[in-house]
């Protein structure tokens, strides 16, 4: 049976540090909402919050066409994206309906560890200039931020993987781990 595997969490958590690890390891083709977005928007204006948000809802887009097409081919992937509760539907759906399984890994840490590491990766790392349009000015802010998102309705179990304290290693074994026990329990 084919897989899609789903690698969402929290802001600064290391989703896309993991997905393409995965991509490699697992010889699985991955695709990110934020590469994504970063190719629409060197076409595409985002001078206002709105457009931002669009670019975003277009990436998600791409990603349940990218689904879409894997699945109904019995395809392997990777995706990684935070997706509200209608896009977790979707997803749901068109796996369902062409016999694929899901996995969604959601990584997960403290609240101050990830925001050092989210103010890190901001002055620090050189990132696309559109996912600097929403500025969280605090920890309050970020912690608002990341519970939003922790307290989305659940669509598919999530599988969480603790990141605090850990390097990237560590996580990728953990990840694995998860994956592996998944894989026995069926």
């Amino acid at each position: 049976m084919s897989k899609t595997l789903i690698i969402a969490g929290d802001l600064a958590a290391g989703k896309s540090n993991l997905a393409k690890k995965l991509s490699h390891h697992l010889k699985i083709p991955y695709y990110s909402k934020e590469n994504l977005k970063e190719i629409l928007s060197d076409e595409i204006d985002y001078l206002e919050r709105d457009d931002n948000k669009k670019l975003s809802n277009s990436a998600i887009d791409i990603l349940l066409h990218i689904l879409e097409r894997t699945a109904s081919i019995g395809e392997n992937v990777i995706l990684e994206a935070n997706f509200h509760k209608e896009e977790l539907e979707k997803v749901k759906q068109t796996c369902e309906f062409n016999n694929q399984k899901v996995v969604l890994l959601y990584l997960t840490g403290d609240i101050e560890v990830l925001y050092d590491r989210f103010l890190y990766r901001e002055m620090n790392q050189n990132r696309h200039p559109v996912h600097l349009t929403h500025p969280l000015r605090n920890v309050d802010e970020f912690e608002t931020y990341v519970l939003k998102w922790r307290n989305e309705e659940e669509v598919i179990p999530r599988h969480y993987i603790d990141i605090t304290g850990c390097d990237r290693e560590v996580v990728f074994a953990k990840a694995l781990e998860t994956l592996k026990a998944l894989e026995e329990l069926n």
